[in-house]
């Protein structure tokens, strides 16, 4: 339609707008800035002022002002939200000091996909951040290679200076090719701020192509059980877990016919799925003893297991059918994080409770 990119929202503030839009009209900058710490305004000021702000801000050499937090290597942001940096902002939450906290993301899916998986906590985008504050900022770029868009000046710009006393920068820990955060990042390590490679990962990181060659190496010495990497990585988890647990064995895709022994507690739906041929469990744990079903697991890729597709309502099928049996399921999905740790507390706790 040939409009102007002046008007363009994802591009501009209302400011910058007017000023792209309206060519002769008069501009005051606002010199002295009250926000923020020296340490995080000043990256703004030297980038995007060329050193025009006057910071009003002291620095009292508190420490962790800026960290910068990548996640390991891969593919993690998937249309538009990325779980993995979602994973990271769980964990950065119970170590700050200050309940005054939001999170910025540059896309909308992750906003929701935040919110549905946090409560409670102020997410929004850039846009709807401008004129706010928080004593605590975390900034969720999602790109798995940092797009212009997520990187743009205003929305850096704004992003950074709503932070008042601390800054939690995450990125992808491929290369990043984008000047802006890159520049960030050496401006990070210039002034000896924390840049951290996370510790939360995935037994299937070793699925993403950046780790091709660790892959070959890895099933070079490792037995394949099934035509699927993912189900191959899990088992070799799963087949050293059980080592830990006195009387636990597990199997293979075990069928959901003779899982269920009493058919009378199901739908006729329900009973028609669990019957079919090709209705399995991808792992059964199970007390060697008495062969009792402890822990159900299955492995799902967010595509294939998407809201909307014949499989998810299969695996409402599913889920209802444990919950009716009284055995617990878990659901890795493969753009998850820390699967051990996740299946080791359901483990301890279901023989917390039980005399196995």
């Amino acid at each position: 339609y040939n409009i102007s990119n002046g008007y363009n929202y994802s591009l501009n503030s209302f400011l910058s707008s007017i000023k792209n839009i309206i060519s002769d009209v008069p501009v005051t900058l606002l010199r002295e800035h009250y926000r923020c710490h020296p340490k995080i305004i000043n990256f703004c000021n030297k980038k995007f002022y060329n050193g025009d702000l006057i910071v009003m801000t002291e620095d009292k050499g508190e420490k962790n002002v800026i960290k910068v937090i990548r996640t390991n290597k891969g593919n993690h942001s998937r249309n538009k939200h990325n779980q993995r940096q979602i994973d990271i902002i769980k964990d950065i939450l119970p170590k700050i000091e200050s309940e005054d906290i939001g999170v910025i993301a540059p896309y909308n899916d992750q906003v929701s996909t935040i919110k549905s998986n946090i409560p409670d906590l102020d997410v929004s985008t850039v846009h709807k951040f401008q004129g706010r504050e928080k004593d605590a900022i975390i900034i969720s770029t999602v790109d798995d290679e940092i797009s212009d868009f997520v990187a743009n000046a205003n929305i850096m710009n704004v992003a950074i200076s709503r932070a008042k006393k601390q800054l939690f920068l995450i990125v992808t820990g491929n290369e990043i090719k984008n000047k802006n955060i890159s520049d960030f990042i050496d401006y990070v390590a210039y002034n000896n701020m924390e840049i951290e490679d996370s510790k939360i990962y995935s037994i299937f990181d070793l699925l993403y192509k950046q780790y091709n060659d660790e892959r070959i190496e890895y099933f070079k010495h490792h037995n394949k059980i099934s035509g699927y990497d993912s189900e191959n990585l899990m088992f070799d988890l799963i087949n050293r877990l059980v080592k830990d647990y006195k009387g636990l064995s597990f199997s293979f895709r075990y069928p959901m016919r003779l899982f269920v022994k009493d058919k009378s507690i199901l739908t006729e739906r329900e009973c028609q799925y669990a019957n079919h041929h090709a209705t399995h469990i991808d792992f059964l744990l199970y007390n060697e003893l008495g062969c009792k079903p402890i822990l159900a697991i299955e492995v799902d890729s967010p595509k294939f297991h998407a809201q909307d597709t014949k499989q998810y309502e299969r695996d409402l099928l599913k889920d209802e059918i444990f919950r009716k049996c009284e055995v617990r399921l878990f659901r890795a999905k493969t753009d998850g994080s820390n699967e051990e740790e996740k299946i080791r507390k359901l483990l301890d706790e279901i023989y917390g409770i039980s005399d196995y």
